[in-house]
């Protein structure tokens, strides 16, 4: 994982505009988010690899997770415990709704969304509220460089990967990832 990292931070990112905006309480959108570097993790679950890699390397400053299996009551139980990310600590949390992440709408699918090997009533639960938040995310004191960026913003959505890929890559805001991390 070092060697991403150290390979990755030949691309360093400057801080985005809209993260100091923020910082200095001023109004950031979605689209603002998706204008810098974006790493998108679908399935991610509680996996900080992406994170940890992206951040050690200053290369982006911007992670989209997006899991249709984590709860919003557990992530935020998860996130609540100290050191849940390595030397950091939030400072910050913005509420998407979905007009804010979309705001010409969703696009109609060209794909068969049925599943091939299971249904996935089975194992989502049908009473757990969508959700997409932001964390701005700061490092600790008395943390160095070699951490990662002093600031940094990781946005969490309950959704299906493919869909959202399609939908914010593809179809909203026509660009791909910088990063992708994808596990089987």
């Amino acid at each position: 994982m070092m060697n991403v990292a150290e390979d990755l931070s030949n691309y360093r990112e400057e801080e985005p505009t809209w993260l100091g905006r923020h910082l200095r309480n001023e109004q950031v959108t979605f689209k603002d988010i998706m204008s810098s570097r974006v790493a998108y993790y679908p399935g991610s679950g509680y996996d900080g690899t992406l994170m940890k890699v992206g951040n050690m390397s200053h290369s982006v400053h911007s992670f989209l997770y997006v899991d249709y299996l984590l709860k919003r009551s557990d992530l935020e139980r998860h996130i609540a415990q100290k050191n849940s990310i390595r030397g950091y600590h939030p400072i910050g949390k913005i509420e998407w709704t979905e007009e804010d992440m979309m705001p010409n709408g969703q696009y109609p699918f060209a794909i068969n969304k049925k599943p091939m090997f299971f249904d996935p009533n089975t194992f989502v639960d049908p009473d757990e509220k969508p959700y997409c938040f932001t964390l701005i995310m700061e490092r600790d004191e008395g943390q160095d460089d070699t951490r990662g960026a002093v600031h940094f913003a990781i946005t969490f959505l309950l959704a299906d990967g493919i869909a959202t890929y399609y939908q914010l890559f593809v179809r909203e805001y026509g660009k791909a990832p910088w990063i992708f991390l994808l596990q089987d």
